[in-house]
Protein backbone atom coordinates (compact mmCIF):
# COMPACT_ATOMS: atom_id res chain seq x y z
CA UNK A 1 0.00 0.00 0.00
CA UNK A 2 1.20 3.52 -1.29
CA UNK A 3 1.82 5.73 1.79
CA UNK A 4 0.06 8.47 0.39
CA UNK A 5 -2.97 6.45 -1.06
CA UNK A 6 -6.23 7.19 0.72
CA UNK A 7 -8.07 5.08 2.59
CA UNK A 8 -11.75 5.32 3.33
CA UNK A 9 -13.80 4.23 6.86
CA UNK A 10 -10.72 4.14 8.41
CA UNK A 11 -12.24 3.27 12.22
CA UNK A 12 -10.08 4.67 15.34
CA UNK A 13 -11.53 3.46 18.35
CA UNK A 14 -10.66 4.25 21.72
CA UNK A 15 -11.41 2.88 25.63
CA UNK A 16 -12.80 6.17 27.99
CA UNK A 17 -13.24 4.19 31.58
CA UNK A 18 -16.09 6.46 32.39
CA UNK A 19 -19.18 8.13 30.99
CA UNK A 20 -19.48 11.88 30.99
CA UNK A 21 -21.29 14.49 29.08
CA UNK A 22 -18.15 16.69 29.36
CA UNK A 23 -15.99 13.95 27.67
CA UNK A 24 -18.49 13.57 24.89
CA UNK A 25 -18.64 17.11 24.24
CA UNK A 26 -14.81 17.90 24.37
CA UNK A 27 -14.43 15.49 21.69
CA UNK A 28 -17.03 16.68 19.40
CA UNK A 29 -15.30 20.21 19.96
CA UNK A 30 -11.73 19.35 19.57
CA UNK A 31 -12.60 16.30 16.40
CA UNK A 32 -15.29 17.79 14.71
CA UNK A 33 -16.40 21.50 15.38
CA UNK A 34 -19.45 23.09 14.75
CA UNK A 35 -20.92 19.40 14.14
CA UNK A 36 -24.59 19.00 13.06
CA UNK A 37 -26.84 18.20 15.99
CA UNK A 38 -28.22 14.60 16.01
CA UNK A 39 -31.71 14.14 15.05
CA UNK A 40 -33.14 13.45 18.89
CA UNK A 41 -36.67 12.07 16.79
CA UNK A 42 -35.18 8.67 16.42
CA UNK A 43 -33.96 8.04 19.75
CA UNK A 44 -36.42 7.17 23.03
CA UNK A 45 -36.19 6.78 27.01
CA UNK A 46 -35.58 3.12 27.44
CA UNK A 47 -38.80 3.02 29.52
CA UNK A 48 -41.07 5.29 27.42
CA UNK A 49 -40.59 4.76 23.58
CA UNK A 50 -43.39 7.54 23.33
CA UNK A 51 -41.63 10.50 24.86
CA UNK A 52 -39.82 12.80 22.32
CA UNK A 53 -36.23 14.73 23.87
CA UNK A 54 -36.70 18.28 23.64
CA UNK A 55 -33.11 18.68 23.19
CA UNK A 56 -29.39 16.77 22.10
CA UNK A 57 -28.09 17.33 25.35
CA UNK A 58 -31.11 16.12 27.60
CA UNK A 59 -31.36 13.17 25.21
CA UNK A 60 -27.22 12.89 26.10
CA UNK A 61 -27.80 13.32 29.68
CA UNK A 62 -30.49 10.57 29.46
CA UNK A 63 -28.01 7.79 28.60
CA UNK A 64 -25.18 9.32 30.10
CA UNK A 65 -27.06 9.42 33.48
CA UNK A 66 -28.72 6.07 33.80
CA UNK A 67 -26.88 3.12 34.42
CA UNK A 68 -25.81 0.00 32.57
CA UNK A 69 -27.45 1.21 29.51
CA UNK A 70 -26.23 0.35 25.85
CA UNK A 71 -26.67 3.49 23.04
CA UNK A 72 -24.49 4.41 20.04
CA UNK A 73 -24.41 8.13 18.70
CA UNK A 74 -22.21 9.21 15.26
CA UNK A 75 -22.19 12.95 14.64
CA UNK A 76 -21.19 14.04 11.30
CA UNK A 77 -20.57 17.30 9.33
CA UNK A 78 -20.56 17.89 5.85
CA UNK A 79 -19.07 21.22 5.17
CA UNK A 80 -15.50 22.15 6.03
CA UNK A 81 -14.72 18.10 7.01
CA UNK A 82 -11.46 17.27 4.77
CA UNK A 83 -11.12 13.96 6.22
CA UNK A 84 -14.69 13.44 6.43
CA UNK A 85 -14.31 12.93 10.35
CA UNK A 86 -17.58 11.33 11.93
CA UNK A 87 -17.94 11.44 15.51
CA UNK A 88 -19.47 7.84 16.80
CA UNK A 89 -19.74 7.43 20.96
CA UNK A 90 -20.72 4.06 21.77
CA UNK A 91 -22.35 3.71 26.16
CA UNK A 92 -20.92 0.22 27.03
CA UNK A 93 -23.23 -1.73 29.29
CA UNK A 94 -20.37 -1.20 31.89
CA UNK A 95 -20.83 1.90 31.83
CA UNK A 96 -18.02 2.72 30.20
CA UNK A 97 -17.32 5.15 26.61
CA UNK A 98 -15.91 4.03 23.85
CA UNK A 99 -15.28 7.29 21.09
CA UNK A 100 -14.27 6.42 17.66
CA UNK A 101 -13.42 8.76 14.44
CA UNK A 102 -14.33 7.43 11.31
CA UNK A 103 -12.30 9.05 8.35
CA UNK A 104 -11.28 9.10 5.11
CA UNK A 105 -6.99 9.40 5.13
CA UNK A 106 -3.58 8.42 4.31
CA UNK A 107 -1.86 6.02 6.67
CA UNK A 108 -0.04 8.86 8.45
CA UNK A 109 -3.39 10.53 8.95
CA UNK A 110 -4.74 7.28 10.38
CA UNK A 111 -1.85 6.70 12.93
CA UNK A 112 -2.28 11.19 13.12
CA UNK A 113 -5.40 10.75 14.23
CA UNK A 114 -5.04 7.21 16.20
CA UNK A 115 -2.46 8.82 18.39
CA UNK A 116 -4.37 12.37 19.10
CA UNK A 117 -7.46 10.56 19.97
CA UNK A 118 -5.63 8.30 22.40
CA UNK A 119 -3.57 11.38 23.87
CA UNK A 120 -6.77 13.69 23.72
CA UNK A 121 -9.00 10.93 25.95
CA UNK A 122 -5.65 9.57 28.63
CA UNK A 123 -6.42 5.96 27.04
CA UNK A 124 -4.40 3.23 26.80
CA UNK A 125 -6.53 0.99 24.98
CA UNK A 126 -8.05 1.64 21.45
CA UNK A 127 -7.67 -0.15 17.43
CA UNK A 128 -7.77 0.78 14.58
CA UNK A 129 -10.21 -1.10 11.67
CA UNK A 130 -11.36 -0.41 8.66
CA UNK A 131 -15.19 0.06 7.25
CA UNK A 132 -17.01 -1.56 10.61
CA UNK A 133 -15.51 -1.22 13.55
CA UNK A 134 -14.66 -3.99 16.03
CA UNK A 135 -16.92 -6.19 18.37
CA UNK A 136 -17.28 -6.27 21.61
CA UNK A 137 -19.89 -6.33 24.19
CA UNK A 138 -18.91 -4.13 26.70
CA UNK A 139 -16.43 -1.65 27.54
CA UNK A 140 -14.11 -4.52 29.69
CA UNK A 141 -14.47 -6.95 26.88
CA UNK A 142 -13.45 -3.96 24.75
CA UNK A 143 -10.07 -3.95 27.36
CA UNK A 144 -9.47 -7.66 27.11
CA UNK A 145 -9.87 -7.92 22.86
CA UNK A 146 -7.53 -4.86 22.12
CA UNK A 147 -5.97 -3.42 25.31
CA UNK A 148 -2.27 -4.33 23.25
CA UNK A 149 -3.52 -4.33 19.40
CA UNK A 150 -2.73 -1.61 17.38
CA UNK A 151 -4.56 -2.93 14.15
CA UNK A 152 -7.35 -4.84 13.38
CA UNK A 153 -7.85 -5.80 9.28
Amino acid sequence: MNNQEIIKDIICQVLVKQKSKEIIHKVLNEFLPNYEKLDISVYSKIDNEDYIFESEDEMINYFVDKPNLRQTFYWTKTKDNQDKIMVGVNITTDNMLIISLTLDGTLEIESNYYLRLKQFLDSQVGVISYINPVEYDSGQDFIEKYKSTKYIL
